[in-house]
C-alpha cells in the first residue's frame, strides 16, 4: 500500500470513528424524531482545505457505524449512510464549483440540510415509518442546527486556525 493511500485511510479512519462516537456518545440527541444530530456539523469537512474524498468516504462509513445503535434499526443502517454520502457529496461539489468561499460554504451547508431532510425527515421517518409529516419540519429543524450553525462554527474555527 503507498504512503499516499495509507494516509487516505488513516484519515477516513478517523473521521468516520469521531463522527460514530460523537453521535453514539448523544444519543438521545441524535436518535429519533426530534433529533439535533450534533456531530452531523462535521458533515461540512469535504468543504475545508486538506479534504475531499477522504471526508465523503469517513463520514458515510461513520454514518453505518453510528446509526447501528440506532432504534430504527437495520432500516437507518440504510437510509443513514446514503443521507450522509449526499450530504457530504453535495458540500464537496459545493468547494469544486463555487470554491472555499462564503457562498460556496453556504450552498453547501443547504445541500446538505436537504439531503438530510428528505432521506431522513421524509424518506425514512414519514414513508418508510408513516410518522405524521412534522417529522419532516422537525428534521430540516435540527439539521439547520446542526449543519448550519455548527458547521459554520467548524468553518470559522478552521479558518482562523489556518490563519
Amino acid at each position: 500500500m503507498s504512503a499516499k493511500l495509507s494516509i487516505m485511510v488513516a484519515r477516513l479512519s478517523v473521521i468516520a470513528a469521531v463522527y460514530a462516537a460523537l453521535t453514539i456518545a448523544l444519543g438521545p440527541l441524535a436518535y429519533g424524531e426530534i433529533q439535533v444530530r450534533i456531530s452531523d456539523a462535521m458533515l461540512i469537512l469535504p468543504f475545508l482545505a486538506g479534504f475531499g474524498w477522504d471526508a465523503v468516504v469517513g463520514l458515510t462509513i461513520g454514518g453505518f457505524l453510528a446509526n447501528l445503535a440506532s432504534p430504527f434499526g437495520y432500516i437507518d443502517w440504510v437510509f443513514g449512510p446514503i443521507a450522509n454520502f449526499l450530504a457530504t457529496l453535495g458540500v464537496y461539489a459545493s468547494k469544486k464549483i463555487f470554491g472555499e468561499n462564503i457562498v460556496g460554504l453556504v450552498i453547501g451547508e443547504l445541500l446538505a440540510i436537504i439531503a438530510i431532510t428528505l432521506v431522513i425527515g421524509y424518506g425514512e421517518l414519514y414513508l418508510v415509518f408513516g410518522i405524521p409529516w412534522m417529522v419532516i419540519l422537525y428534521v430540516l429543524i435540527g439539521e439547520v442546527i446542526s449543519i448550519g450553525i455548527g458547521g459554520s462554527i467548524i468553518y470559522g474555527a478552521f479558518k482562523r486556525l489556518r490563519g
